[in-house]
């Protein structure tokens, strides 16, 4: 790890994840790597996905080059590709969420046998006594981890919505791994900041950009949701091998927030409506900003600052020691006041003070 050359290593992986973005367009194109105007989106016109592609060769070379290829690292690497190559099919071809789900339980087994990582207490979380995991260690670790890696890949639904978001979750975690002497975890991070920096030059609503030119993908989008689940699993907890932990678990919750939201709130919703839990549908929280005719800039800048708002909280509550269960009941309520407020938007067709101007919509408007 040179810390020496960060002011040219990370612009220069920023611009090279960039550069892979535009260069692998035509090959996307051949392979039938485009996503598609329709019901549930609220693009109008094909788009590339060439984000996930140029993410993973990006990060693969400059971790490669910068990081010592420790246990972590390898097992980062080899579960990435498996999530990679299994949302490059379900880009091509739509797979089922079984196999989706096998190949994901699969990545994050690696991860737990070969780097030595996984959840073993929640800290005090409802009590001053720390709760222990157990022998419910390894199952709750995967079911945690999942539910990072597709409730990331759920919000992924509007231009630089994603992107922003992990953008706020891994500075989070890079704060906390630098507090905390993890240089490793820090560099790595940085990197992968870097590299989804030069992604969103292209798919963000910036003034150059009228719409996104190329998308994360399923392949991309479950990419990054599982290297934030296993930052978070590796940070919030202690490591053989990198010492106590950066962060307790509840502050990784917060850096995550929006989408742990979103997911809950629409699984709740699908259950009780009979709906297939993970079925696409156009009742996200961007959705509803979308309904109530706020621009697609203006939804992204609004959820950017909800995620800073309530990360910024998280980082707050850790930062002066609050014990793990007032963190915990007061993200309880903020989801509560979440799910009442969404229910009744949808209810009442109203949004922030405003009317929706459409229910359905197949772009924006």
């Amino acid at each position: 790890m040179n810390f020496n050359a960060l002011g040219w290593t990370l612009p220069l992986t920023a611009l090279l994840a960039a550069a892979l973005c535009l260069v692998l367009i035509p090959l996307a194109n051949r392979l039938g790597l485009v996503d598609h105007p329709g019901v549930r989106k609220v693009h109008e016109t094909m788009t590339p996905l060439t984000g996930g592609m140029a993410l993973l060769i990006t990060l693969a070379m400059v971790v490669a080059w910068q990081l010592e290829a420790d246990r972590f690292v390898q097992a980062l690497l080899m579960g990435g590709m498996l999530i990679f190559l299994v949302g490059l099919v379900d880009d091509r071809r739509e797979l089922t969420a079984a196999p989706r789900f096998l190949v994901q339980v699969v990545a994050c087994a690696i991860m737990m046998a070969w780097a030595d990582v996984g959840l073993h207490d929640f800290g005090p979380l409802f009590t001053p006594s720390v709760l222990e995991l157990g022998l419910l260690s390894a199952p709750i670790t995967i079911f945690a981890a999942l539910g990072v890696i597709n409730s990331f890949n759920l919000i992924d639904g509007m231009d630089g919505l994603a992107g922003s978001i992990f953008l706020v979750a891994a500075m989070g975690m890079a704060l906390f791994a630098g507090l905390a002497g993890q240089l490793q975890m820090l560099w790595l991070l940085l990197l992968c900041c870097a590299a989804m920096f030069g992604f969103l030059l292209l798919n963000a609503r910036f003034p150059w950009n009228l719409r996104a030119r190329v998308f994360l993908g399923d392949s991309g989008s479950m990419l990054l949701g599982f290297l934030l689940a296993w930052c978070f699993i590796a940070l919030g907890n202690d490591r053989p091998y990198a010492g106590e932990r950066a962060f307790m678990p509840m502050t990784a919750v917060w850096l995550f927030a929006v989408p742990l939201l979103d997911t809950t709130v629409q699984i709740w919703r699908r259950r009780r409506a009979g709906l297939p839990i993970f079925g696409a549908d156009q009742h996200h929280l961007h959705h509803a900003f979308l309904r109530a005719g706020y621009t697609v800039a203006q939804t992204w800048m609004a959820l950017t600052l909800l995620a800073l708002v309530l990360g910024g909280m998280g980082v707050l509550f850790e930062v002066a020691g609050a014990p793990d269960y007032l963190s915990f009941w007061v993200f309880i309520g903020c989801a509560i006041v979440y799910a009442q407020y969404m229910k009744r938007t949808w209810e009442q067709q109203r949004f922030l003070g405003r009317h929706f101007i459409y229910n359905e919509f197949d772009a924006e408007p």
